[in-house]
């Protein structure tokens, strides 16, 4: 390993989340990439499976566990359950991009997920930077949170305690299904299409839950772009606020925050944010019923994923936390 470097691993280094990962890691000055595992496409080139990879050399890995555990930190992007048959063998950091860890309550969990979880020693914490930045930076564990609860969760924190019932309507790009096909990643149903979803029980809502007091609504749709989520939120207010206090409620809640962006006047697009680590809040409407209109966009691939995983990583390891990433 090469001097004031961190050896870094990926399992399940194939999928979207993963390619993200491997292109994050490997451009970060104070990271060794070491291994990228995919049963897939090992000791098959990156290229072989992602055209645009600069890198013609690098390749998938199948690194056994012993192997893994040299490693300073490891991230698993791999499928819900897989994560907490990993995690107690292993001895280096986690930073888990599924659900496995993202609930306080293991019964919420196996509530949502319809599985069993087998790991309810592991104390994680939940990879919000800007909710858990301290317990993040101590712990050996985190649950990267999923891309629509990151989105939600940015507009809802600063303003929640005024309100008695928030709607979060949501719009995603079709990366965010993954790469197994499915009914809304399949080019013939959601090209010149809007696909809306679980339009009361999507996974995320028990997610958002666990953080905001007020009621939460929540719809997703999958429309037909790659990359980039945005989360319309109308929260219905209990008193009554002026757009300037509401804005000032907002740059005070986030003026430490390195990866958020308020928008006093413009309302934020997926433009502003694809291919970032930003989170970009703005809008911020109030109509004649006292309803708070609030826009947050991201890129669901890396502020709602990977670039959000490393943005954790930098936490953990007491680096600036923008390193890597701007």
């Amino acid at each position: 390993m090469l001097k004031n470097k961190i050896a870094a691993g990926i399992i399940g280094a194939s999928g979207y989340a993963g390619y993200e990962l491997i292109k994050l890691l490997k451009k970060h000055p104070k990271v060794e990439l070491k291994a990228l595992n995919s049963r897939t496409y090992a000791n098959k080139t990156v290229k072989s499976a992602y055209k645009d990879f600069k890198d013609s050399k690098l390749k998938f890995t199948n690194a056994p566990l012993n192997e893994i555990n040299k490693l300073d930190v490891v991230f698993l992007a791999v499928p819900n359950t897989v994560a907490m048959s990993l995690v107690p063998k292993l001895k280096c950091k986690v930073i888990d991009l599924g659900a496995d860890y993202r609930f306080k309550d293991a019964k919420i969990y196996e509530k949502v997920y319809k599985a069993k979880h087998t790991d309810k020693k592991t104390k994680a914490a939940y990879g919000l930077p800007e909710l858990f930045k301290e317990k993040i930076r101590k712990t050996k564990v985190v649950g990267n949170p999923g891309c629509y609860a990151t989105a939600a969760l940015l507009a809802a924190l600063p303003i929640q305690k005024y309100c008695g019932h928030i709607i979060f309507d949501c719009k995603s790009g079709y990366s965010g299904a993954g790469t197994k096909k499915e009914y809304v990643n399949d080019p013939k149903h959601y090209t010149n299409n809007i696909i809306p979803y679980k339009l009361t029980n999507h996974r995320h809502k028990s997610e958002i839950e666990q953080f905001v007091k007020a009621k939460v609504s929540f719809t997703p749709h999958v429309i037909p772009l790659f990359r980039g989520l945005m989360c319309t939120m109308h929260a219905v207010l209990n008193k009554k606020l002026n757009n300037k206090r509401i804005k000032n409620i907002y740059k005070n809640y986030y003026k430490k925050e390195p990866f958020i962006k308020i928008m006093e006047d413009k309302i934020p697009e997926l433009h502003d944010v694809q291919n970032t680590n930003y989170c970009c809040i703005g809008g911020f409407e109030v109509d004649d019923n006292n309803q708070l209109v609030v826009v947050s966009t991201i890129d669901n691939l890396i502020k709602g994923a990977s670039g959000q995983a490393v943005q954790n990583m930098n936490i953990m390891f007491g680096f600036d936390e923008k390193e890597g990433l701007i």
